[in-house]
Parts: C-alpha cells; sequence; structure tokens
C-alpha cells in the first residue's frame, strides 16, 4: 500500500485539479458581467444623448426626463425574455412583474429605467445559475471516480463499485450546506448589484456627475460582484467536491476520512487546526468536519485506510469464483483506469 505521502499528496493535487477545471466557468461568468455593464452603459449614454453633446446633464433636466410617462414598453420585454429563462425562482418573480405592469399602459422612465436594470440581473443570475449548475455536474463526477481510482491505485487493488447514482448528483447539487443554497445566493448578490447599480445612476443624473465618472463608479461594482462570483464558485466546487469524494468513501466501504489543509501562508486558523483529524464518513458535516470551512477554502480529504479498512478492501477484491484478488498495474493512468472500469462498462449496459 501507498504511503503517507502518496494520499496527502493526490488529496492536494485533485482539489487543484477540480479547481482548474472551473476556469472556462469563471470566465464565462465574468464575460456575462462585462456584457450585463455594457447593456448598463448603453443606458447611461441614451439618457445623456437626449439632452447633451459635452456628457454633462443638469439635474433639473435629468429629473424631468426620468418622470416623463413613456409607453410601458418594459411589459412586452418581459414577456419576450421570460421563455428563456431556466431558474424557476427567477421566472416566478418575471411572472409577478408581468401581471403587475400588465396594469400600466403608461409608465415613467424612472420606473422602466429601474425594472430594465432590474431584468439585466436576472438574466444574469439565469445565466450564472446554469453555468455553475454544469460545471458542479462535472465536478461530481471528477471527484467521485478520481478518488475510487486513487483509492485502487493506492492500495493495488481492484474492485466492482457502483457509478455515482443521479440521485446522489442531485443530493449533493441540491442541498444547501452553508443555510442558503448556492442559486438562492447568486439571485440575492446580483438583486444587491442591481440595486447599487440603479442607485449609482439615479445619483449620478440627478447631482449632475459626468458620464465618465458614472461609469468609472459602474466598474468598481462590477468588479466587485466578478470577485463575489468567483469566490462563490470556487467555494462550491471544493463543497461538491469533497462532497462528492465522500459519497465515493462510502461506495468502497471505508468508515473514515482525513481532514487535509494546504498548509500555506494562506491557510486559515480553522483548517490548520484541523489538518490530520480524522473524521467518520457517515458523520460528516460541511463547514464543521468536511470542507469548505469558509468563504475559498481549498482543503479537501482523504481515505483513512487502516490495517484494518485494508482487509475488508480485500475481502471485497477477492473473486468469488478464483478466490483470488485482481491488482491495479502500478503505472495506469486515470484515462485507462476510467475505459476499463467505467465506459467499458456502460458500453455493456
Amino acid at each position: 500500500m501507498k504511503s503517507n505521502t502518496y494520499w496527502s499528496n493526490r488529496s492536494k493535487e485533485r482539489m487543484m485539479e477540480y479547481h482548474n477545471e472551473t476556469d472556462d466557468a469563471i470566465e464565462s461568468i465574468l464575460d456575462a458581467y462585462e456584457k450585463s455593464l455594457e447593456n448598463i452603459n448603453k443606458e447611461i449614454q441614451n439618457i445623456f444623448n437626449k439632452f447633451t453633446k459635452d456628457n454633462k446633464l443638469t439635474p433639473e433636466k435629468a429629473r424631468k426626463y426620468l418622470n416623463q410617462k413613456i409607453p410601458n414598453f418594459i411589459l412586452d420585454l418581459f414577456k419576450n425574455i421570460y421563455s428563456k429563462i431556466k431558474n424557476q425562482k427567477i421566472r416566478n418573480w418575471m411572472s409577478a412583474r408581468i401581471n403587475s405592469l400588465s396594469y400600466k399602459s403608461r409608465i415613467t422612465r424612472l420606473e422602466a429605467l429601474k425594472e430594465s436594470i432590474k431584468l439585466e440581473y436576472k438574466k444574469l443570475a439565469d445565466l450564472e445559475i446554469q453555468i455553475n449548475t454544469t460545471q458542479y455536474i462535472n465536478t461530481i463526477n471528477q471527484a467521485y471516480y478520481k478518488s475510487i481510482f486513487d483509492i485502487q491505485k493506492g492500495i493495488g487493488l481492484g474492485f466492482s463499485f457502483n457509478v455515482i447514482p443521479d440521485k446522489v448528483i442531485n443530493e449533493i447539487l441540491k442541498k444547501p450546506w452553508s443555510g442558503k443554497h448556492f442559486s438562492e445566493r447568486i439571485w440575492e448578490n446580483t438583486d444587491v448589484l442591481a440595486e447599487q447599480v440603479t442607485n449609482i445612476i439615479l445619483d449620478g443624473v440627478t447631482t449632475g456627475k459626468s458620464i465618465d465618472k458614472m461609469t468609472r463608479e459602474l466598474r468598481e461594482l462590477t468588479n466587485t460582484g466578478k470577485y463575489v462570483a468567483t469566490r462563490l464558485l470556487r467555494t462550491e466546487t471544493t463543497y461538491i467536491a469533497n462532497a462528492a469524494e465522500n459519497e465515493s468513501y462510502k461506495e468502497c466501504g471505508i468508515e473514515k476520512y482525513i481532514f487535509v489543509a494546504t498548509l500555506d501562508m494562506r491557510t486559515s486558523k480553522v483548517c490548520q487546526g484541523l489538518d490530520r483529524e480524522v473524521f467518520e464518513v457517515s458523520k460528516a458535516v460541511p463547514g464543521e468536519n468536511l470542507p469548505p470551512m469558509h468563504p475559498n477554502c481549498r482543503s479537501a480529504t482523504r481515505a483513512y485506510v487502516s490495517k484494518e479498512e485494508l482487509a475488508k478492501v480485500k475481502r471485497r477484491a477477492r473473486d468469488p469464483i478464483t478466490g483470488k484478488t485482481y491488482l491495479v498495474p502500478a503505472d495506469i493512468n486515470y484515462e485507462e483506469w476510467r475505459k476499463r472500469y467505467i465506459d467499458k462498462r456502460a458500453l455493456t449496459k
């Protein structure tokens, strides 16, 4: 059986791999934030273009402009977008807004501005939820199978195991381990962003700020939103990966795991204190004894394979007909192992 160094190093390497695989998702999310900022800046430009060529708008003109009544085009905008929204909570919100706005044939430009900004960030939330969900499902599968691969390679024995059930994937995805589901946090984060963006625009046009100054303020706010979105995805990835690996321990019949902190200058006190602690797989609780312990947590776990655990695995790996165990080649890589133990079996079903 491999040394403790092998188990700890592979645990850290796996967690690093999971986070590296989020790079494309993060880039897509950041692009979406940029697109929303671009659309909002167009709204500001439209307001200024109504009155001036030197990017200055007097407070008096601004208030008069924003309080003008216009045909309620927002209702049609909501209806056109509704069918494209995937998240049910956002669809419910839009449905309520549609019903509310349907009673108004004319609204003020201020009302239209607020509604269009809210809608912009609801669209952003919906896209962010979709991107995150897809990434998390991929991470669950990667974590479950890579963990089993490392266990088999670590002990040198191969054994049959079940593919991760859809039910388990859904349970991991839907669990509000930090008190709120990740989709709720995305929705709330973008709601706050929408309100802050609205405040910047209204304060700017009613106090005579230049368009350049408002643009800079919106840029700073968007950068903060990007950071919050990235932090959420990375923190949830740590939870998703550790939860999936915990399921792999159950599948392998391993009853305990060891907390593995990434020990460097950025490691938190709580993770330092938990490093090398042993916990029962059946009693794993995210945020208490299973990472993440805090936002941007990088800690992981590894299987606790004692002599007693190894004996159990050997019994499980033994061929019931020949009485022999079968070995996992030391030089086998994950791709080859997956073809042999997972993909090949899937083709025969």
